[in-house]
């Protein structure tokens, strides 16, 4: 999945490459790089932006998504293994940047 956050003005921000798993009816992403990441900071501030799965993109708003950090941690490694970038997105910074991607419309 890509995510794209919206700027102040309502234009999107370029589209990133991030993890993403399912919760129950839950979709969550987190941020390599954590709360420093800019799309996350932007998908944060604004509150919405797109994402783009498989060539097609929704409007979607951002909501933190705390309090389930280690059920996410356990999803993404069932999901994408134990490699290097899971190592680094089920622990701090990334752990705190845990967004919940509800769709607009």
């Amino acid at each position: 999945m890509r995510v794209a956050g919206a700027r102040p003005d309502g234009t999107l921000r370029p589209l990133v490459l991030v993890g993403h798993v399912r919760l129950g009816q839950d979709e969550l992403i987190r941020s390599l790089h954590g709360t420093h990441g800019a799309w996350h900071q932007g998908a944060v501030r604004s509150g919405q932006g797109e994402i783009d799965v498989d060539g097609r993109r929704f409007a979607v708003a951002f909501i933190p998504g705390r309090g389930r950090e280690a059920a996410v941690d356990q999803a993404l490694r069932s999901r994408y293994g134990n490699d290097s970038g899971v190592c680094r997105m089920t622990r701090s910074p990334a752990r705190e940047a845990t967004l919940r991607v509800v769709p607009l419309a």
